[in-house]
């Protein structure tokens, strides 16, 4: 007749030494599962934390006797943002002297005080919530009102800088870069970098 035997020691011991390894293979494979993803979320986090949003602000304002048109930029996002480039359009057309391009046409308003600060904003580090003046044009008028033909070409200056396109290249303090532009302020577009884009120094 035969006899079931149950295997000896040895072989009992072996079989739960693999079955012991297989179980601890498998859940070092799920931390090490765990530890990537939990890993990957810690990255976007941070990334989320520091996010940056730069776009165009305009801002005008007048009275009797005074007007003021403010080119700026904004700093809509939860972290800080570097400045690498920015580059503004008129009809499409890329504007290389950007001076003279917020001085034209002011001959219409002589007779009036003029004055324009203009500053730089590329290099700049713009922290969250942050606005930032790169185009000031104020007038005053000493006596009186301003006339009706020297309102009409401010407001024409104003209309014009408030219908201005152009585009953005800023980075994070992580160094992840996007551009935005004035047509699509809702979808920035991540870049490389942005010494790859054709930007101006202003």
């Amino acid at each position: 007749m035969f006899e079931l035997k149950w295997p000896n020691v040895e072989m009992t011991t072996a079989l739960s030494a693999v079955v012991v390894g297989v179980a601890a293979l498998i859940v070092a494979v799920d931390q090490s599962s765990i530890a990537r993803e939990q890993a990957e979320l810690m990255e976007r986090t941070v990334q989320a934390s520091v996010w940056p949003m730069v776009q165009f602000d305009f801002d005008s304002d007048q009275d009797i006797r005074n007007a003021r048109a403010t080119l700026s930029l904004r700093n809509s996002g939860v972290g800080p943002a570097i400045i690498r480039g920015i580059e503004l359009c008129k009809d499409g057309v890329p504007v290389d002297n950007v001076d003279a391009y917020l001085q034209r046409n002011l001959e219409v308003t002589q007779g009036m005080r003029f004055d324009l600060d203009v500053t730089q904003g590329t290099g700049r580090v713009i922290s969250a919530g942050e606005v930032v003046a790169i185009g000031d044009a104020r007038w005053e008028l000493a006596v009186g009102q301003i006339p009706s033909g020297m309102r009409n070409a401010i407001d024409a200056y104003f209309d014009e800088l408030g219908a201005i396109d152009g585009a953005i290249c800023f980075c994070s303090v992580l160094d992840h870069c996007w551009v935005n532009r004035s047509t699509d302020y809702a979808n920035p577009e991540p870049v490389e970098a942005c010494t790859d884009m054709n930007f101006g120094e202003f």
